[in-house]
């Protein structure tokens, strides 16, 4: 049983996350890679409209020339940047058009899905979604541009469809995220215990 007061708790925690990511408008660029991957990773569940990832993809592309954007160099960083310049062709007319996305187009989702999959897993078959997600979430947590409590939120989410992969992460994220929403005076100690356990994933793939 959970203590009472979880919506409330969790609707103070996503302020509190938008909040402390807002206050480094440095790394939004970072976040806005770390948006769209996992945009493209719930796009392959239909979770999310495409038009929503088109225009994440959209303030990804607005931000690369700002030179105000900090730049990490990290093997996460330069993935998901390699994924962005290889979904320039195929998506430039919808890029450059925000009117011309408004309804699902198959075609242009399947290339959302399966560009940052094989570029950040190595294939494109459907079990790789969540494999992608977690990969982008730990990336995106270790370059320092999203919180500890949106990567494991991003990780959770794609989880809800039952992946059939990666299932001890997933469950460790969850109880995690409980942990992080219950016990407010431990949020510091859970938070070294989300970097540590997403550091140590990645390690055992060589990352």
């Amino acid at each position: 049983m959970r203590p009472s007061g979880v919506r409330r708790r969790i609707e103070e925690l996503r302020r509190r996350t938008d909040q402390r990511e807002s206050e480094r408008p440095d790394l939004a660029l970072g976040r806005a890679l770390a948006w769209f991957v996992h945009g493209c990773a719930s796009l392959g569940y239909v979770d999310v409209s495409t038009s929503a990832v088109i225009e994440t993809y959209r303030t990804v592309l607005a931000q690369l020339d700002d030179p105000a954007q900090r730049r990490t160099g990290s093997r996460w960083e330069q993935t998901v940047l390699r994924c962005v310049e290889l979904l320039r062709e195929p998506m430039a007319d919808r890029a450059a058009d925000p009117y011309r996305h408004a309804g699902r187009d198959d075609a242009v989702t399947s290339v959302l899905v399966k560009v940052p999959m094989e570029v950040l897993v190595g294939r494109s078959s459907w079990d790789a979604i969540f494999p992608m997600a977690c990969r982008n979430a730990a990336g995106g947590l270790l370059d320092g541009v999203i919180a500890p409590y949106r990567a494991v939120g991003f990780i959770v989410s794609i989880g809800y469809w039952e992946p059939p992969l990666e299932r001890g992460l997933l469950a460790d994220m969850r109880d995690l995220r409980v942990r992080y929403e219950d016990e407010p005076d431990a949020r510091s100690i859970l938070e070294v215990e989300i970097v540590d356990r997403l550091r140590a994933w990645l390690a055992d793939r060589g990352e």
